[in-house]
């Protein structure tokens, strides 16, 4: 099976399962009420929330650019900034994909190591799960009878479930990968494969390592933590604003908006594109612990995900035509 064929699959796959997740979530509900709750929503807020959501991708591309600092001179705020957005573009094609796409952006665009920079990334996602867990412990004490019940059954116990419900079959293909990694990295040690394909694997081990390490050998540390945390502070003020855009929800507070946030983040886990249904289901569900009913849950979430949507797509586009099309790169600036 070619390259290519496999990639039609996969992304076939993964869109067969966010219609599957769209369809269940929007299945037997009231369409009229919905069309309602669209045409009465307040799109001030809205906007307001995606000049937040543009602040925050500002503020993750300078928390990112920081962990570039270590591995030579540093790309400009604005190409780094482009290739977020490229990665969060490709992400509506491809799960996942975002990751590897903005650092072969940056890669073409600033001659930085393509393995160093994956490094740096993993880094990247390590800071917003200790944050996103410190939100989850957040919204867990403040109201544990209201909010902790919901995210034990809803979110963790599924979770556990089926992290812990590993079958003989699943037990053998682990170790079967295994195996299989281990003789194949042992056969290019052994130069089997070549001394083209020995040097390749081992100068992407050697960059992977470089990045991470970058963490250590970053000299504003306090900066990085500060971006971090108000990456996630704009998150939270992003979606306050979205929880005045719809009357059901215009009365919640902002302890209740950190809930939506922590549960929509699950939401968006789920390798589907964009977070497609996924996101739409859990919201919905979280929301109705405040006696929202299914259909406004869902004009909500719908508002929400699809306003954001409409503004990586947009500045997803703006950046390729900007970083490719017209060719036009910063300067490469010096290490401060």
């Amino acid at each position: 099976m070619s390259d290519r064929l496999k990639q039609i699959l996969n992304y076939l796959i993964f869109a067969g399962l966010a219609i599957v997740l769209l369809y269940f979530a929007f299945r037997k509900v009231d369409l009229d009420v919905i069309v309602k709750g669209f045409k009465e929503a307040n799109y001030f807020w809205v906007a307001l929330s995606l000049i937040v959501a543009i602040l925050g991708n500002i503020v993750r591309a300078l928390r990112w650019r920081l962990l570039m600092e270590p591995l030579g001179p540093m790309p400009s705020v604005r190409n780094v900034f482009g290739a977020v957005m490229i990665g969060y573009l490709a992400n509506l094609a491809f799960p996942r994909l975002g990751e590897i796409t903005k650092c072969g952006t940056l890669k073409k665009t600033d001659n930085v190591s393509f393995e160093s920079l994956l490094g740096t990334v993993l880094v990247e996602r390590a800071a917003d799960m200790v944050v996103l867990l410190l939100c989850v412990v957040s919204v867990f004490l403040i109201k544990i009878d209201f909010f902790g019940r919901f995210i034990l059954d809803q979110i963790f116990k599924p979770i556990f479930f089926k992290a812990s419900g590993f079958s003989y079959a699943s037990i053998v293909v682990i170790v079967a990968f295994l195996v299989f990694s281990y003789l194949v990295l042992h056969l290019i040690r052994k130069n089997v494969f070549g001394h083209k394909v020995k040097s390749r694997v081992k100068s992407m081990v050697y960059g992977i390592i470089d990045g991470l390490k970058s963490v250590t050998r970053m000299k504003k540390r306090g900066q990085f933590v500060f971006y971090s945390f108000l990456l996630w502070g704009l998150y939270l003020l992003m979606t306050f604003l979205l929880v005045l855009s719809t009357k059901p929800t215009s009365s919640l507070t902002i302890v209740d908006s950190l809930f939506i946030l922590v549960v929509g983040s699950f939401g968006m886990v789920v390798p589907v594109q964009g977070g497609f249904g996924a996101f739409h289901i859990i919201t919905a569900m979280g929301l109705g612990l405040f006696g929202i009913s299914r259909e406004d849950g869902l004009v909500f979430a719908t508002i929400g995900h699809e306003s954001q949507t409409l503004l990586i797509i947009a500045l997803g586009a703006v950046s390729m035509v900007v970083l490719f099309i017209k060719k036009k790169t910063s300067k490469v600036e010096p290490v401060s």
